[in-house]
């Protein structure tokens, strides 16, 4: 396979969640940049594609009451 089908397939996995952690992703992403399947550049988008899929939900902040004083 091309660097350009790894990568894309891998780019789809990742944004679909098809690996259940971000290390199961980021460490299949190693095995084919060791085998020279995708070069540094598309490792380096691959792997933060996947911090950005896999990062926690963003914890909402608490709604700030206008009559509370503020220490």
């Amino acid at each position: 396979m091309s660097n350009t089908v790894i990568y894309t397939l891998m780019s789809s996995l990742i944004t679909k969640k098809y690996y259940a952690t971000k290390e199961e992703a980021t460490d299949k992403l190693g095995v084919y940049f060791a085998f020279d399947m995708i070069d540094a550049e598309q490792m380096t988008e691959l792997a933060l594609l996947a911090e950005t899929v896999y990062a926690p939900p963003a914890e909402p902040e608490a709604p700030v009451d206008p009559e509370t004083p503020v220490e």
